[in-house]
């Protein structure tokens, strides 16, 4: 088993060989390459199992390197080890079948876990490519056209194009090459998809939607047989084959497989799902499953992020409530007191969660109403909301909130906003640098600093290059390298403690980062200094 570390960084290159127990993982032998050039050379003299890979490098890049592995060496699993947060590469990484893509720096144990999966990944691959070879050719084509046929019958089933009698359900899973045993049950899992932690476009939400799925197939099928499929809402549901034997046991292990998906989806694919599960039932009952799942989803406002069983449900009927006084609230809002406002919101909102009864009709109509109050208020003022969503940065939704949870994290930045730039009275940019010389040793996004000032980040970045003439990363690393130069300058501090204190871990790309800004390492601008 051999492995390939590639980084431009020599001393990046020299801590994984060192740190990692390569005999305990059964690697015969580590090579090394410093560039795209030099990996290439060793593939084409060494066969290489698992490359762990760099994404910016001199000669071409990581994702230059695995496309030509892909093509040259599909058998490698590569491990991407990058400081580069660009979401773009992550995609990409994606698309192009990477094995995982971790964050420098990386924990050592972490990165000799994910060894040792990239390991067994390619053991399995071998053996499998070793069973097919000879008949590869009708292999591929025979699993292309059943994996089809497969998601195209469930896909119908659920869109009710297939109508599944107790007659005929016996049968019909055969005609599509689906090994559904006769006497079996299906079990539903349904995933929603809540929030996506980062701006997606479309494109982008794709390429996640399909991480998903493949996801699903992993963790909630799992060990048992089944089949995740994209419904016809836009919903993915994985449907797991249930044999009379295992029904008691799977019942009771199927929430530990829906809690690790959760877990997953919130750490590795940055957004919040829920599952619905429903209860195994015969083939023909499905379709009704699945609706009724559908109308739990529709209905559920407050429990997100979580597992939600249709056991659990009560059957009381669903109840109107009394609205809020959106009238009064105006005058609060146009009176300078949006904070009190905020604290009639969450009491609301809170109200409405705490009675299972109130559905999405309630909270729909709850979201109307202030939408209402607030582009009331506006008008009066002789404001535009539309030009306002544009200019200014009032939070717009695609789409109404689906939660209780949503409905007031949009309400609360809307009043704050909306009360901004009606009672603005100090400097925001004069805040922002205020706020960003006091945490320069954190991680300032401008995610968090347009929280910070509640408006919209994509609307901040613009005002802060307006005021100031520079971007808010410009602006950040200028401040940071700033204060650096001082301290390196006229301070005994050690070097890597100052990159420390200012929010660098790696103290290579501090490094970087400084030689970028002032030309000159740190160790020349301190011996410099010193004499």
């Amino acid at each position: 088993m051999n492995v390939l570390i590639v980084d431009d960084e020599l001393y990046a290159v020299m801590g994984l060989k060192d740190a990692i127990d390569w005999n305990g993982l059964g690697v015969t032998e580590v090579f090394e390459a410093f560039n795209m050039r030099d990996a290439v050379k060793v593939f084409e003299q060494h066969r290489i199992h698992v490359m762990i890979c760099d994404i910016e490098m001199p000669k071409g890049t990581g994702i230059e390197l695995l496309e030509w592995a892909n093509e040259h060496s599909p058998y490698t699993e590569t491990i991407f080890l990058t400081a580069h947060g660009d979401f773009r590469f992550m995609q990409r990484a994606i698309q192009l079948s990477s094995f995982d893509y971790m964050m420098k720096p990386v924990e050592f144990d972490a990165l000799e876990n994910t060894l040792r999966k990239a390991i067994d990944a390619v053991e399995r691959k071998a053996d499998e490519l070793g069973q097919v070879e000879k008949y590869k050719p009708y292999y591929e084509l025979w699993n292309k056209k059943k994996t089809l046929l497969s998601e195209r019958f469930w896909y119908d089933l659920l869109a009710e194009r297939i109508v599944a009698t107790p007659e005929t359900a016996r049968g019909l899973p055969a005609e599509y090459g689906i090994a559904l045993p006769p006497d079996a049950y299906v079990l539903p899992v349904m995933v929603s998809v809540e929030d996506w932690k980062r701006e997606l476009s479309t494109r982008d939400e794709e390429v996640m939607e399909y991480a998903i799925r493949q996801t699903a197939g992993e963790l909630l099928i799992a060990t048992s047989k089944g089949e995740v499929v994209q419904t016809k809402h836009g919903v993915t549901v994985a449907i797991v084959y249930v044999s009379p034997g295992e029904n008691v046991a799977l019942r009771e292990g199927i929430g530990d497989r829906c809690n690790r998906y959760v877990e997953a989806c919130n750490q590795y694919l940055n957004c919040a799902v829920s599952c619905y599960i429903g209860e195994p039932v015969e083939l023909h009952e499905l379709t009704k499953m699945y609706k009724a799942l559908l109308s739990m989803e529709y209905n559920n406002l407050s429990e997100s992020n979580r597992l939600n069983w249709l056991r659990d449900v009560n059957a009381e009927t669903v109840v109107d409530f009394r609205l809020p006084d959106f009238a009064a609230w105006a005058l609060l809002l146009e009176n300078g007191k949006d904070e009190e406002l905020i604290r009639l919101l969450k009491g609301g909102i809170a109200e409405l969660g705490s009675d299972r009864r109130f559905g999405a009709s309630a909270l729909q109509a709850y979201y109307q109403g202030f939408l209402q109050m607030i582009h009331y208020l506006l008008q009066k003022k002789g404001l535009s909301a539309h030009l306002l969503s544009q200019d200014a940065g009032i939070p717009q939704p695609q789409s109404p909130p689906r939660t209780l949870e949503q409905l007031e994290s949009w309400g609360i930045k809307l009043t704050r906003t909306v009360h901004g730039y009606l009672f603005r009275q100090d400097s925001v940019i004069h805040r922002l640098k205020a706020h960003i010389a006091d945490h320069l040793g954190e991680n300032i996004t401008r995610e968090s600093l347009a929280e910070y000032v509640h408006l919209n980040p994509a609307y901040l970045s613009r005002l802060f290059k307006k005021e100031t003439g520079c971007s808010i990363t410009d602006y950040l690393l200028a401040e940071r390298m700033r204060i650096a130069k001082e301290l390196i300058s006229h301070s005994t501090i050690p070097i890597s403690e100052i990159a420390q204190k200012l929010g660098y871990g790696n103290f290579s790309y501090f490094s970087k980062m400084f030689k970028k800004v002032y030309h000159a390492n740190p160790q020349q601008i301190r011996k410099l200094t010193g004499d």
